[in-house]
């Protein structure tokens, strides 16, 4: 058995072992070039969940646009996702993922109805 069949077999059950083995080999094969890079793998009920982390580094991007919307809603409060979306060329689920941040950090609440309210700055942050 090749090595790295056996770490995948200490991770994953019989069943999945057969179906995903070949490929997270594949994936620790390529690794080996990044060697800044990281990654765990978790199992969940429908397979695995691999994440990646890079060594030392934040994702610029990721946070720039966290903070580009946070200072939008700050300037333009009570819009909702489709209409940040459209204002901001910004996929609805990225948004969500930001929100969902911005909210768990209590920097933006949502107020009102699922459908008619909107995001606003908790007032700490105003």
């Amino acid at each position: 058995m090749h090595p790295q069949q056996a770490d995948c077999r200490s991770i994953l059950p019989d069943q999945q072992h057969r179906k995903y083995s070949s490929g997270y080999i594949r994936i620790r094969k390529e690794l080996e070039s990044y060697p800044e890079l990281t990654f765990t793998v978790e199992e969940t009920s429908g397979g695995v969940l691999v994440t990646f982390k890079q060594a030392g580094r934040v994702n610029e991007g990721i946070n720039e646009g966290i903070v580009g919307l946070y200072n939008y809603v700050k300037q333009h409060p009570g819009l909702r996702i489709p209409e940040l979306s459209k204002l901001l060329n910004v996929s609805s689920k990225t948004l969500e993922r930001w929100l969902k941040q911005l909210k768990d950090d209590k920097r933006v609440i949502h107020r009102g109805s699922r459908k008619a309210g909107g995001y606003h700055v908790t007032e700490e942050n105003s």
